[in-house]
């Protein structure tokens, strides 16, 4: 036979195998649904597969061992074993029901929020053969309390029974729990290792550490006590976020870098900063309960009991931001107030200005910040009253704060910055004056319970994320004049049935009302100018 008729012989053998292949390159067995990783089944009947998916409904037997559940190291199909090689991104998300997780060995691949928002998750035992754990592949898991891994595993490891996952390489821990003892020989604190982590109430950091990563306590709401060692250098943005019972915080003499950003937001109990007189980078100056930048006198993390004191030059972004401040009171010295620096302060009803300070003043005890040179009012709250000379509300001017239900902003002011309004807690209704000529991005994004704006003003573009997830916001009347609405600009408002768009509108993004009842109208209707992107 010719050496043509042997090609053609062997391609009418492998065709139907071919077939098979990419028929049937997802199949479900038992719980679980599986993705073929490679297109071809080679000779032998091997190949390797991802769990993508699980049926929640039928985490009984036989996969589940008692109250166990087990990944498989191999699977049957159609005559076919394939090699369990990886657990897909998301896979095993939000298993109520999910208490034990053992994976066999083989398993090589863990992706990103694998197993998150698992809360009766107890126990996790992890194999040799695991190579890659994805970022937030355990994370929110609030029960958890007992971490294994296979000593043979040169990636990972739990080291002298600590009950958490270690990069072996790099000695960070990038898993903890309420049971995790931190052993000596780690040197870092990996971004997010602890948040979530609701059971922790105290922990001693060990010396040796030299790095805590960004929200690696984030909403550790028990966590009480934390002992910060003399080895730390470095301590990244939100490292102790919305932790709701942490009384005292102690910053050791060689932290080097604290990374600007709600760094104790949310501490709703914090009482006490101190930094170690000896620290020659920060200090907490004349028991200010604040950390201050020493070179340049900049306050860049505040608390409840903070007294912002004379001598301060700045205010750093989310200094104070989502802290139980009552009042908000600006000495003379400070010359820089950084966007959102008091952000969600929910219990702030009193701002106060310094007379005597030349860049900002709170010009008729209106209970604001005002930049004086521009007329810009940038931090306010719920008992602000805005000027009739203000000319601008600034970037996360009045970001989550509490708001009265109907709000309405006064005529003359012309732009709304960056977020001004941004999850603002009780908001319904929002007047918007005709001498409006710019608002921003994000300007009322996230307002839950807004429904109603009222708007005359003429602003050529309805910008990106501008009312992004105001799920109560139920009709709304886009001025005349407007000629252009950028992505996500509604996306997820999940009552708005009605909206009226003008015929000056030249541009709609694709994206504009994504989730809102409305937008299949709106695309069926203004085919011309939607695109994903603008002429």
């Amino acid at each position: 036979m010719e050496l043509k008729g042997y090609l053609a012989l062997a391609f009418a053998i492998l065709s139907p195998i071919l077939a098979i292949a990419k028929e049937r390159n997802t199949f479900t067995d038992g719980i679980f649904e599986y993705t073929v990783c490679e297109d071809v089944i080679i000779a032998t009947g091997d190949s390797t597969v991802s769990i993508t998916n699980i049926d929640r409904a039928k985490i009984t037997t036989p996969l589940i061992t008692g109250d166990t559940l087990v990944i498989p190291k191999t699977v049957a199909h159609n005559g076919y074993t394939y090699q369990i090689t990886e657990i897909a991104d998301t896979a095993f998300a939000r298993c109520d029901n999910l208490e034990h997780l053992s994976i066999q060995e083989g398993v090589e691949y863990i992706g990103e929020y694998a197993f998150s928002h698992c809360p009766r998750l107890e126990s996790i035992d992890i194999p040799s053969s695991i190579y890659h754990i994805g970022s937030g592949a355990f994370k929110a898991c609030l029960n958890l309390k007992r971490i294994r891994i296979d000593k043979r595993n040169r990636h990972y490891d739990a080291r002298n029974g600590c009950n958490a996952i270690i990069d072996s390489p790099s000695a960070t821990i990038i898993l903890g729990c309420s049971n995790t003892v931190i052993p000596h020989n780690v040197k870092h604190i990996g971004s997010s290792a602890f948040s979530d982590c609701t059971g922790l109430d105290s922990i001693q950091i060990p010396e040796g550490v030299t790095r805590i990563g960004a929200n690696a306590f984030s909403g550790c709401v028990a966590l009480r006590h934390i002992s910060l060692p003399q080895s730390l250098l470095e301590i990244e943005t939100g490292a102790f976020f919305n932790c709701n019972n942490l009384r005292r915080i102690y910053i050791p003499q060689n932290v080097l870098q604290i990374e600007e950003g709600s760094l104790f937001g949310g501490c709703l109990s914090l009482d006490s900063i101190i930094v170690d007189s000896r620290n020659k980078q920060y200090d907490s100056r004349n028991g200010c309960n604040a950390i201050v930048e020493t070179a340049t006198a900049k306050l860049i993390a505040g608390c409840q009991n903070t007294n912002i004191i004379e001598g301060i030059k700045e205010i750093g972004t989310s200094a104070f931001g989502n802290v139980t401040l009552q009042r908000i009171s600006i000495p003379a010295s400070v010359t820089k107030i950084h966007a959102g620096a008091f952000w969600g302060c929910d219990f702030c009803t009193s701002i106060t200005v310094d007379n005597n300070n030349l860049t900002y003043d709170s010009r008729n005890h209106c209970n604001a910040i005002i930049e004086t040179a521009t007329n810009k009012l940038i931090v306010g709250c719920i008992t602000t009253h805005i000027p009739s000379d203000i000319i601008e509300i600034g970037e996360r001017a009045f970001q989550s704060m509490p708001m009265p239900q109907s709000f309405t902003i006064p005529e003359g002011i012309k732009r709304i910055g960056k977020a001004a309004f941004r999850g603002c807690k009780g908001l319904q209704r929002v007047s918007i004056p005709k001498s409006i000529q710019e608002i921003e991005e994000s300007a009322f994004s996230m307002c839950p319970f807004l429904s109603e704006v009222y708007w005359e003003s003429n602003v050529k573009e309805i910008k990106r994320c501008t009312f992004f997830a105001c799920p109560n916001l139920r009709l709304i009347s886009i001025p005349a004049g407007t000629k252009a609405i950028a992505e996500f600009a509604f996306w997820d408002c999940g009552h708005l049935h009605y909206v009226s768009l003008p015929s000056s509108l030249e541009y709609i993004n694709k994206t504009a009302f994504k989730g809102c009842p409305c937008d299949s109208l709106v695309q069926q209707n203004h085919q011309a100018i939607i695109s994903t992107k603008r002429l």
